[in-house]
C-alpha cells in the first residue's frame, strides 16, 4: 500500500523509545570488498543485509509497568535473563539495570520492559543490490521477503527502508506518526546539503517482513543532495513510539 502520507496502545507503554544507530564504517570482515557477489555465502548476504555500512539494527529498552519511563538506553547482547534462552541461543527476554536517580546506585533492576528492534536500511548502495540478488540465486525467496525488499529502485530517487524487526510491546502499528507528521510518516534525510523530506512512501509486507520505504530526491534545486565521492546522510523517523536516528558514511563506489 503506497502512504503519501503513511491500535491501541497497552496502558504500559511508557513513553517513546529512542534508538540512535551509529555509522558503521568498513568492518573487519568485509567480504564485500574481497570476493565476487557471485561468490557470497547465503550467511555473507544475510549480514549485508541487516549489519554492514548500509544496513544497521538498534534494540532499544524502555521501563514498563504503571511508572513513566526513566530512560531509554541501548540493550546489549549479554544482558539476557540467562533463564529466558531458547535453545538456539536467541534471548527471550532482556534484563535492564537502570538507576531511579542518576545520582545513586545500584541500579533497579527491570525485567519486564518494552524492548524494541528496528533495521534501517540504505537501498541505493550496490551491495545491497548484490545481496539481495545473490540471495535470489541461491533461491532463498523466503529470506528475501523477510528482509523487505523495497519495489523499486527509481534512478532519480535515494530509498532507505525502515523495517521493525520486533514493535514495541502494545503496538498495532510500529510505523505510526503523529497526525502532523503523518503526510511523509516522519521521515527525513539531513546531508551536507541540507535536510530533505521524502518525495513519496510506500509500504510493503505484512507481519514479519512489513516495512516502510522512503523514496528521497537525488537532486533538489538543480544540486545533488549528496556531496559525492564521499559524503554523510543521516535518516531520521519521529514515530509515535520510537524516534530514530541512523547516520550512513557513503562513497561514490558503492552509491547506486
Amino acid at each position: 500500500m503506497r502512504a503519501s502520507g503513511k491500535n491501541r496502545v497497552l496502558p504500559t507503554l511508557a513513553g517513546a523509545l529512542l534508538i540512535v544507530c551509529a555509522a558503521a564504517g568498513v568492518l573487519a570482515d568485509d567480504f564485500w570488498r574481497k570476493k565476487s557477489s557471485h561468490d557470497w555465502t547465503a550467511t555473507e548476504a544475510v549480514k549485508l543485509l541487516r549489519d554492514s555500512p548500509w544496513a544497521r539494527q538498534q534494540r532499544v529498552a524502555s521501563a514498563r509497568g504503571g511508572e513513566e519511563a526513566f530512560a531509554s538506553i541501548p540493550v546489549g547482547a549479554g544482558n539476557c535473563d540467562p533463564d529466558a534462552v531458547d535453545a538456539n541461543g536467541n534471548c527471550l527476554e532482556h534484563r535492564l539495570n537502570l538507576p531511579r536517580d542518576p545520582s545513586q546506585s545500584p541500579g533497579v533492576t527491570f525485567s519486564n520492559f518494552n524492548y524494541a528492534a528496528y533495521l534501517i536500511r540504505w537501498e541505493s548502495a550496490a551491495p545491497v543490490e548484490q545481496a539481495f540478488a545473490r540471495l535470489a540465486e541461491l533461491e532463498l525467496r523466503p529470506a528475501i521477503a523477510y528482509f523487505s525488499p523495497p519495489p523499486r529502485l527509481p534512478a532519480d530517487r535515494y530509498v532507505v527502508t525502515l523495517k521493525a524487526l520486533r514493535p514495541p510491546r502494545g503496538t498495532a502499528d510500529p510505523f505510526a506518526t503523529h497526525a502532523d507528521t503523518a503526510e511523509k510518516l516522519g521521515g527525513r534525510l539531513k546531508t551536507n546539503r541540507g535536510t530533505f523530506a521524502p518525495l513519496e512512501t510506500e509500504r510493503t509486507g505484512v507481519g514479519a517482513a512489513a516495512a516502510v520505504h522512503f523514496f528521497f530526491p537525488r537532486a533538489q534545486d538543480g544540486k545533488p543532495i549528496l556531496a559525492v565521492p564521499h559524503d554523510t546522510a543521516e535518516f531520521f523517523f519521529e514515530g509515535l513510539y520510537v524516534t530514530l536516528k541512523c547516520k550512513f558514511s557513503l562513497d561514490a563506489e558503492s552509491l547506486r
